[in-house]
């Protein structure tokens, strides 16, 4: 009897504990989830980098272009400031140019002065001295030049190119160009600008 009870046949077979699956699923859950975080944390890491580097690319570049921008429009506005301040000169010396000649037209004591500072300037000179008017100022004014020169009054001569308003007193060594072209381009000369007497209207 000792005998069959020790047979191989009738041993009692290993034991197989139940939790064994389940722990290795377990650990193979805990694994995946471990897995699955790290690499979640690190694509969202990577997802923000490159995002937030597309946003300093995008950021950069619209402050470049502000920038131009802005250059371009403080240009531009500059521009328009010197256009608009030439406007206005040019505006205020038609206006001056309009008073001028209707002064000429209705007052020629002016021209008196003229006349008087043009002469004062060939005092030294010793010399006999014409004095070149236009024909339509001659006319109006000889008579009051002539008395208030008396025995020093000088020639007059009456000269269709000399316009209105002006003079050109000349002697065989001097001339003086008293015209209104002159003192015109001269008032102008100190406003910095070149701006004719004539304009294209007066050669219609």
């Amino acid at each position: 009897m000792d005998d069959e009870e020790d047979s191989p046949s009738e041993a009692t077979a290993p034991e197989v504990d139940p939790m064994d699956n389940s722990s290795v699923q377990e650990a193979l859950d805990a694994a995946y989830r471990e897995g699955y975080a790290t690499g979640h944390e690190a694509g969202t890491q990577e997802t923000h980098a490159a995002m937030e580097a597309g946003i300093r690319k995008t950021t950069d570049e619209a402050a470049v272009r502000m920038g131009e921008l802005l250059h371009t429009m403080t240009d531009q506005l500059l521009s328009s400031e010197q256009a608009i301040a030439r406007q206005m000169l040019d505006l205020a010396c038609e206006l001056a140019r309009q008073v001028i000649r209707q002064e000429l037209k209705t007052n020629t004591r002016h021209l008196r002065a003229v006349i008087g500072e043009a002469l004062e300037m060939m005092v030294d000179d010793g010399l006999p001295a014409a004095v070149h008017m236009n024909p339509d100022d001659l006319a109006a004014m000889k008579e009051a030049l002539l008395e208030t020169l008396g025995e020093n009054a000088p020639e007059f001569i009456a000269d269709p190119t000399i316009s209105p308003g002006g003079c050109l007193v000349k002697s065989p060594s001097t001339t003086v160009d008293a015209s209104i072209e002159k003192r015109w381009s001269r008032a102008m000369g100190n406003l910095g600008l070149e701006a004719s007497w004539q304009t294209e209207s007066d050669d219609v």
